[in-house]
């Protein structure tokens, strides 16, 4: 009875699987643009997971499309954009050259200028207190006694003194030597914040081309992405691809968009912050370089300028002294009108003119205690400045030592980001002739080129900051940064 069973299922079965047969063959039969070496083709095409294409067939899209970029504008270096990148603009492109002579203009260095003309005048006002001083007088008396006689009458005089100090335990020729430490240290503080403007015009400049170069990346991409967009979108109007790759490249190249949009910002901020520190009309830039710097440590100018600060406290000091103060004098009187009781013997009490010449001593007894003082203060302050001097001084050693290796790492830096750009030259050398074969898809062109432009940027990064690490160690070993720059 068991082999009853067993042969009626096997028999249902084996009927099951005819009419299974038989509706595919007509269903087949029903459709006759697809053969079945077609069908087949389909089914290996697709993934029973997700029903997704997995590398769709090469159509006559990924040939040589129209849209594709040529291979010279592929070609097309960021170096070579920004070397001619200030030839689309009329306007007269400006180097760092020229920056730098502009920044002399700088409206905070022109008021360093008249701080340093203020100190000239007061040098020049401490040499002129060894000048004699002449002083004139004019007096009218009109005068009303209540005695018997000559109750009412007027007086005139003219005086006129002439007093020299000869001594005054040297304070004027202490306050010439101050006077003329604090000019050089106002000249010095002038150098070093013409110095500083430099620097941030060339961290501003070469920032400029740093954003330059991601920018023109970022449009590069951008066009590629619009590209692949165009064929991507045709292969979906023939069903050959899916809405998803449509729209992840559409988000791709709307967050470049907006990563373009970022740099223009950044490029506008460089521009005019290089405005107000050159005073000038900065439309059109063009890149130069600055020559190497001698590695050799100089006193920094803000160095020499507290040095001279301390010298000029020192001299201060001296200006207080115990010692008495020494004058000569000639005094000369003219009376005008005398008065009217002036007659007879009494004239003699009243001559016309008279000449008097003496010499003054005059001693400070008790200022002692508060010249004390005064003495006291400026020497802690001296004290404090020398104290801040030899800290600036060895904070200058180890940013010359910093800047130095700053140097070495830059140009390390420039030679590991050419042999990157080298090697994605090369892949994407390898990768062109692929796609141009049909070998690879346009995703995998796109992402080498990808891959080249990042390169390039990062190539373009190195140089410029190798540029912003010369000047920093021109200006913190104490050089001139517009001795370097030609």
């Amino acid at each position: 009875m068991n082999n009853t069973i067993n042969n009626t299922i096997n028999n249902t079965i084996i009927r099951c699987m005819s009419l299974l047969g038989l509706c595919v063959t007509l269903t087949l039969a029903q459709t006759p643009s697809k053969t079945p070496d077609e069908i087949k083709q389909i089914l290996n095409n697709y993934s029973h997971k997700n029903l997704k294409l997995i590398d769709p067939p090469t159509s006559s899209l990924e040939a040589t499309p129209g849209f594709l970029p040529s291979p010279k504008e592929t070609a097309t270096t960021i170096n070579q954009e920004i070397a001619k990148y200030h030839e689309k603009s009329d306007k007269a492109a400006l180097g760092l050259y020229e920056l730098l002579k502009g920044a002399t203009t700088n409206l905070s260095l022109q008021a360093q200028e008249l701080s340093v003309k203020q100190a000239m005048k007061n040098h020049t006002i401490a040499k002129a207190m060894f000048l004699p001083t002449l002083n004139a007088s004019y007096n009218f008396k009109n005068e009303n006694r209540d005695t018997p006689e000559f109750k009412h009458y007027n007086t005139q005089q003219l005086q006129a003194q002439v007093t020299l100090n000869v001594f005054n335990g040297f304070s004027n020729v202490n306050n010439v030597k101050e006077k003329s430490a604090t000019y050089r240290s106002t000249v010095a503080n002038l150098e070093y914040s013409r110095q500083s403007v430099y620097l941030q015009v060339v961290q501003q400049y070469y920032e400029y081309f740093n954003n330059l170069a991601r920018m023109i990346a970022l449009q590069k991409k951008l066009e590629q992405i619009k590209t692949d967009i165009k064929r991507v979108t045709k292969l979906y109007d023939k069903g050959l691809t899916t809405i998803d790759d449509l729209q992840s490249l559409k988000a791709q190249g709307n967050l470049s968009e907006y990563d373009i949009l970022d740099m223009q910002f950044a490029l506008e901020q460089n521009r005019l912050t290089l405005e107000y520190l050159t005073n000038l009309n900065v439309k059109n830039l063009k890149k130069t370089t600055i020559d190497a710097p001698n590695l050799q440590l100089r006193e920094r100018k803000d160095l020499v300028s507290l040095r001279e600060q301390i010298s000029a406290l020192k001299y201060q000091n001296k200006q207080l002294n115990y010692y008495p103060k020494i004058d000569v004098f000639d005094s000369w009187l003219f009376w005008i009108q005398k008065p009217a009781y002036a007659l007879g013997g009494y004239g003699n009490f009243y001559p016309g003119q008279q000449n008097t010449a003496g010499v003054t001593a005059t001693l400070n007894i008790f200022d002692d205690i508060g010249l004390s003082l005064q003495k006291q203060s400026i020497m802690l302050g001296q004290l404090a400045n020398e104290k801040n001097l030899a800290y600036k001084k060895l904070e200058q050693e180890k940013d010359e030592q910093l800047y130095r290796k700053s140097l070495d790492i830059a140009r390390a830096k420039i030679e590991s980001s050419k042999a990157s750009l080298d090697a994605a030259n090369l892949s994407f050398a390898n990768i062109k002739r692929k796609y141009d074969a049909n070998l690879v898809d346009f995703t995998t062109y796109l992402r080498g080129l990808t891959t080249r432009f990042d390169a390039e940027v990062a190539y373009n990064l190195a140089l410029n900051n190798y540029e912003v690490q010369k000047a920093n160690y021109i200006f913190n070993s104490g050089h001139k940064i517009d001795d370097y720059v030609h």
